[in-house]
């Protein structure tokens, strides 16, 4: 039997033979990342170097987990980002494991990746650099489906993001108050330098689901540094220290020299152990009951 081919069979057969990249080309990605820019790829990233723990939990809730080739220190979540080789932190990369990795593009975090490591990696290394930009609970998903499409698993990103919506639907959130203000937080993630959550950070959302309120949210950055002087000044009613318990208890005493600030003064200086708020991944909307536990019934 004779098998007539059609005009465009001959036409992809003749590519393949010319050029076999030209078949190809229609493989070519282009997705937009989480501050609005276009981040153009041969193809959907199959060596992916993630720069934030926050970003590597999110590429494996999108199903591209096994797509990262190197990550930083503290990305020790889900359990098997813990195998995943490491190459620095987000202020310094080991550069010759980096660039022998030969990776297709490297996920930074908007605000908290080292600027500096941002330009050597786009200016001097000239890899596509993707970032993750995360302000609030609900950015999650979004920034979970769209490192799906980045690494061509969309199917299961997508089904992800869906889940996590639907997560977020369920998450308690306080009643607004006529009576009075809702009270003030500070919330600690490290003692020297004292760094503390602005606007632009899931902590300070999780807060105002609780009923509280951020003392530092006029501050569009998501882990400013600040002064004990400017606290006493901002008196929050309750300040939470996110670290081990044998972590808070030192950060405690160093509290206790500053009786004048209403949480000291109310003994409401309070341990929150658990890290997935910090980490601003997936898990960090499991995190928010536990967090609204803690802060409720604190005040009167």
């Amino acid at each position: 039997m004779q098998v007539r081919h059609g005009p465009l069979l001959t036409l992809v057969a003749v590519l393949l033979l010319v050029s076999p990249s030209a078949a190809l080309a229609t493989s070519a990605i282009e997705v937009k990342d989480d501050t609005g820019a276009t981040v153009r790829l041969a193809a959907p990233a199959r060596r992916i170097v993630s720069l934030a723990p926050g970003a590597t939990e999110m590429l494996f809730a999108a199903g591209a987990g096994d797509r990262i080739v190197a990550t930083v220190k503290a990305a020790d979540a889900p359990e098997a980002a813990k195998k995943i080789p490491r190459i620095g932190d987000a202020n310094a990369l080991v550069y010759d494991r980096l660039i022998a990795l030969k990776p297709d593009v490297v996920v930074v975090w908007k605000d908290l990746t080292n600027e500096l490591v941002i330009e050597s990696l786009v200016k001097t290394l000239k890899y596509p650099v993707f970032y993750v930009s995360v302000r609030s609970l609900s950015d999650i998903p979004e920034s979970v489906r769209r490192l799906g499409a980045l690494a061509g698993t969309s199917s299961v990103a997508d089904s992800a993001a869906s889940s996590l919506r639907a997560n977020i639907a369920r998450l308690p959130v306080a009643p607004a108050r006529t009576d009075k203000p809702p009270f003030g937080v500070f919330y600690m993630i490290w003692d020297v330098p004292l760094y503390t959550v602005g606007s632009r950070n899931v902590m300070s959302d999780a807060i105002r689901r609780c009923g509280g309120r951020n003392i530092y949210d006029d501050i569009d950055f998501p882990a400013p540094i600040v002064e004990f002087e400017d606290i006493k000044k901002r008196n929050p009613d309750v300040i939470v220290m996110a670290a081990p318990p044998i972590t808070a208890r030192d950060w405690r005493e160093r509290w206790a020299r500053f009786p004048q600030i209403a949480a000291v003064e109310r003994r409401q200086v309070l341990t929150f152990a658990d890290t997935r708020l910090n980490r601003m991944g997936p898990s960090a909307i499991d995190a928010v009951p536990e967090l609204c536990k803690l802060l409720s019934g604190v005040l009167p």
